[in-house]
């Protein structure tokens, strides 16, 4: 989605944007929809070591297979440039390592997109080696947060340059009142909503935000929380590949979640609601009265200014990136990580005092204003564009 709110900007009488991706899917039609030439290349493959994902712990068996795959991951790369011959190529995430070499290999510029952060690993040497094809072959590179920029080039250099994230104010627009989705979902204009945006995943916290919901429902018992994602992935498969993924505890945090969603009491579990995934996010955060955010690890909060945009608090972990997106006690509220009874706190001094809720919501988009504008920061990324040129 940032990628597209970027290639939306570009003024195409001067541009001509071709995107490739490694996957078909939903994302191909969306590009596609807009009229921009879009390509997937199955034969290349990213290589992932961020703190979202990172071939380590339960994942270190496809740390080999992603090595082997590198090579010819650069050689159908390299294939793609020559085919195109783009006067710059734009990389949209720190795991397209392959791509990063491809594109040194046949002498174009290199505009590299830092989205998340680089994980430590075991003993650094996976971060180190992005650490230095990115110092190779960038000509520029672009850090969505401070956090970002920390992790793939220490101590700065000037080439990099953080342009935060950022929103359409017309999408995501505060006078929506969210009554569509509020029918859709069975909930009366009264009930108060909690929404967390991303379904069940580690790095997202969900497991934090179900433990926290006895202490939020035996404070706010008609409150409501919303997790806009499909709910845990049934764990029964048989035969030896549910085995082996047994072995390797390849679901143990969707088994999780869902035991500690049978363990929950009967008005807590009420209170949950599951929506599978939607394309409506301006619809649910503006039913909402405030959006969580629990993550375990650090890494850029979408849904905080999406909610900013629209008015709407936050109440996210103290972690890197979210820590730079809101401002503790002014734009929402800040907690330990893993720390269900302070999530729960912070929901509900949201939920219980409306008036700190609207002030909180209007600083948000103040702040979200002058941050995270669409128009603004895309300007600031082709801005990079027409130094290279």
């Amino acid at each position: 989605m940032s990628l597209l709110y970027l290639l939306q900007k570009l003024d195409r009488s001067r541009y001509e944007p071709v995107v490739v991706t490694l996957k078909d899917g939903p994302v191909v039609d969306l590009y596609r929809a807009e009229g921009i030439e879009t390509h997937v290349e199955r034969r290349a493959t990213d290589f992932s070591h961020t703190t979202l994902e990172w071939y380590g712990g339960r994942d270190l068996w496809r740390l080999p297979g992603k090595l082997v795959g590198i090579p010819r991951s650069i050689y159908h790369l390299r294939r793609i440039v020559k085919k195109f011959e783009p006067d710059i190529v734009h990389l949209n995430s720190s795991t397209l390592v392959s791509a990063a070499i491809a594109s040194k290999l046949e002498s174009r510029p290199v505009v590299w997109h830092i989205r998340e952060p680089l994980h430590s690993g075991y003993v650094g040497l996976r971060r180190a080696w992005i650490r230095k094809v990115a110092a190779q072959t960038a000509c520029r590179l672009v850090a969505i947060c401070q956090n970002d920029a920390d992790q793939i080039m220490p101590g700065g250099d000037p080439r990099l340059r953080i342009v935060y994230n950022f929103v359409h104010f017309n999408m995501f627009d505060r006078s929506l009142t969210g009554s569509t989705f509020r029918e859709e979902v069975g909930l009366n204009p009264d009930t108060p909503i909690v929404a967390m945006l991303g379904g069940v995943a580690e790095p997202k916290g969900t497991l934090t935000l179900i433990k926290a919901l006895p202490a939020l429902v035996d404070q706010v018992p008609d409150a409501r929380v919303i997790v806009a994602g499909p709910p845990p992935r049934p764990l029964d498969e048989g035969g030896v590949k549910g085995m082996v993924k047994r072995l390797l505890g390849v679901d143990a945090y969707q088994k999780a979640v869902q035991r500690a969603i049978d363990a929950l009491p009967e008005e807590a579990r009420r209170a949950l609601i599951f929506t599978g995934i939607r394309r409506d996010m301006p619809d649910v955060i503006a039913a909402s009265s405030c959006v969580v955010f629990p993550s375990s690890v650090p890494h850029f909060a979408r849904p905080v200014i999406e909610a900013a945009a629209m008015g709407v608090p936050a109440v996210a972990s103290d972690l890197g990136g979210p820590r730079e997106l809101i401002v503790d006690g002014k734009t929402g509220l800040l907690v330990p990580p893993g720390d269900p009874q302070r999530l729960a706190a912070a929901i509900v001094e949201i939920l219980c005092n409306p008036t700190t809720a609207r002030r909180m919501g209007e600083a948000a988009y103040q702040r979200a204003l002058n941050l995270f504008d669409a128009e603004r920061n895309a300007t600031a990324t082709v801005a990079l564009y027409e130094e290279i040129i």
